[in-house]
């Protein structure tokens, strides 16, 4: 077999999966926004549907708009009448709408017999399962197309592709936000559908010349139809790479190197090279240095001219974490392994093949717009929510400049703020500086500040606390591979804790009422000492108070706020099918909503 420039990655740095962030460095400044959270009581607080498997989701922005489509089934993976929906937001960070794009496809009462000869029987009352591995395309002339796959399973670990799908919907998606009628733009015939059984018009059915050039555009692109290469099967003609013998070459992904060279990527770790636009492939072949499983894998152009692969590099297949980004030059040579999202909320909601992690990523198909300066890439959290990151370009993954003096208020301090922001627990920029609610009662918001690492320094917080009575605030000191060093903890009985050997109280603070609080830490002999509103912890004698490190480190390289205890679950050893066996108590419905203010950040180092 000829071996041909594939890509590979060349750097050390491997995950230590007994963590959900893999003490992997993150990337400064990324964000990461919760679109939806699944609500089976509340349906109205999340997408309307009540559905709790929400999976595969697909981004584009058009017109100013960014739009995510997800397809979401009642509890598990292909079971129940799947759907999907159509979410969209005016800055990529608040979903505010959303839409059926496709609905639940009741199968008529029909017999079919596909090309194999095998025949099944429909009564009329089974519905169709969505499963699509994308939803957007652009076309040259700038119209926006939808599409999804609905297709039916005998059991529900069958997918519902080949000769059980019913075939490949579409939809144009107009500059307002509105969509056009549903036409089947490539039926599964050879499942045995005829054109009577089918529940939409064929795409050329449809009365506007320039819908009708659209689907033609999309039909002749090689490149995205390859996209449907595990719906439509290997017989098509429409699908150049086929699946290799007893493996299956799954969720095609590509980017260009060149003017014709073209990467193409797969689950598994599977790569192929095309030097001639897509038109012919080298073998699909194994890099083994790129440690995946069946996660997905999304390989783009960045911004910046450089290239970036989003993945989880584990090999395992239930515990998907944690989600990380390595970065090229040239599209071949991946290197600088960082952290995109290493926090992740409880699975909540009981399903078949609900793995936990991150999975399912996917950023904008190159050829369509594209925002400046960063990458966007949405995903699956659990097969329960969906979740957008905004990652900046160039992908930075240290801190090289000081501190010093940050007023959160200014909007360009949070451009090297990290933050983590579910539905329930926002971090939000006012006039006062960094609003950090939350009224989750599973999950946590947290912003989060690489800092040069530094033995020696003197670090200083300044914000207000809205409350006493409910909620906390972690203020955490860390080492550069995510551990708590120093730890401050403002609890729910208006106490300041700080943990040392064990948690002790340590002060007190008040609702509405500025406290500022200051750090002297030395990583050498590993104590800290700390002020309150200006002034220093004594002992009786008057001298200054010494506390212990929480734990040993050399270097503090992280500042981190949490509205909640970092948890320790999922690990390796739990099994996604047998958690939750229920429904998460509690889960579905907002707390009193804690809030913090943070107003200033100081740091300076005192290394020599």
């Amino acid at each position: 077999m000829k071996q041909v420039p594939l890509p590979h990655y060349v750097g050390k740095i491997h995950p230590n999966c007994d963590y959900v962030h893999g003490q992997i460095p993150p990337v400064r400044g990324v964000k990461c926004y919760q679109v939806t959270r699944a609500n089976a009581r509340h349906p109205e607080w999340d997408d309307n549907t009540g559905y709790t498997y929400k999976h595969a989701p697909d981004l584009c922005l058009f017109h100013g708009r960014y739009y995510i489509q997800y397809l979401c089934n009642p509890e598990s993976e292909h079971v129940g009448a799947g759907q999907s929906i159509l979410a969209s937001s005016a800055d990529g960070v608040h979903w505010d709408h959303f839409v059926v794009s496709f609905p639940p496809y009741q199968i008529p009462a029909c017999t079919l017999t596909d090309c194999d000869g095998v025949t099944t029987e429909f009564s009329g009352d089974t519905f169709a399962v969505m499963h699509q591995r994308m939803s957007f395309y652009q076309t040259k002339s700038g119209r926006m197309l939808i599409s999804g796959f609905y297709g039916f399973t005998p059991e529900a670990w069958i997918c519902p592709w080949d000769r059980r799908g019913i075939g490949r919907v579409v939809r144009e998606l107009y500059p307002d936000g509105t969509l056009s009628d549903i036409y089947f733009i490539y039926p599964t015939w050879q499942a045995g559908w005829k054109r009577e059984q089918l529940l939409y018009p064929l795409y050329d059915e449809c009365s506007d010349d320039g819908f009708r050039a659209a689907c033609e555009e999309l039909l002749a692109d090689r490149l995205a139809t390859q996209q449907w290469a595990e719906e439509n099967g290997d017989h098509d003609d429409i699908i150049t790479i086929k699946h290799g013998k007893n493996q299956s070459y799954q969720a095609f992904c590509w980017y260009h190197i060149g003017p014709e060279t073209v990467i193409g990527l797969f689950k598994h770790s599977f790569c192929a090279r095309s030097d001639d636009n897509g038109k012919t492939w080298s073998p699909v072949q194994k890099s083994y240095s790129l440690v995946m499983s069946g996660q997905k894998v999304w390989g783009c152009r960045t911004p910046d001219g450089k290239y970036a692969m989003v993945y989880d590099p584990t090999l395992e297949t239930q515990h998907r974490y944690p989600l990380c980004i390595t970065t090229s030059s040239d599209g071949l040579a991946f290197d600088q392994m960082r952290l995109v999202c290493g926090d992740l909320t409880p699975k909540r909601y009981p399903g078949l093949f609900k793995d936990f992690g991150f999975q399912y990523m996917r950023g904008i198909c190159e050829g369509m717009d594209q925002p400046n300066n960063r990458l966007l890439i949405t995903y699956s959290v659990n097969k329960e929510d969906i979740w957008i990151a905004h990652i900046p370009t160039p992908v930075c993954g240290e801190e090289t400049e000081s501190v010093l003096h940050e007023c959160l208020s200014h909007p360009d301090v949070l451009e090297k703020w990290n933050l983590y922001c579910p539905k329930w627990a926002r971090a939000e920029q006012t006039a006062d500086g960094l609003c950090m609610h939350d009224a989750d009662p599973v999950d946590y918001c947290r912003a989060e500040r690489l800092l040069i690492p530094s033995t020696r320094f003197h670090a200083t917080i300044s914000l207000t606390p809205k409350q006493t009575t409910h909620g906390c605030l972690y203020l955490t000191l860390c080492n550069a591979q995510g551990a708590d060093v120093i730890r401050i903890v403002l609890r729910d009985d208006g106490t300041i804790y700080l943990r040392t050997t064990t948690e002790i109280p340590v002060g007190v603070y008040h609702a509405d009422e500025l406290l500022s609080l200051t750090v002297h830490a030395d990583c050498q002999t590993f104590f800290c000492t700390l002020e309150i509103n200006g002034k220093p912890l004594c002992e009786s004698d008057g001298s200054i108070r010494q506390f212990r490190f929480m734990r040993a480190a050399n270097s503090i390289s992280r500042f981190v706020l949490r509205t909640g205890a970092y948890p320790h679950t999922p690990t390796l050893d739990m099994d996604p099918e047998e958690y939750p066996k229920e429904v998460l108590p509690c889960s579905d419905t907002p707390v009193t909503e804690a809030c913090y203010t943070i107003h200033r950040f100081d740091f300076s180092t005192t290394d020599k």
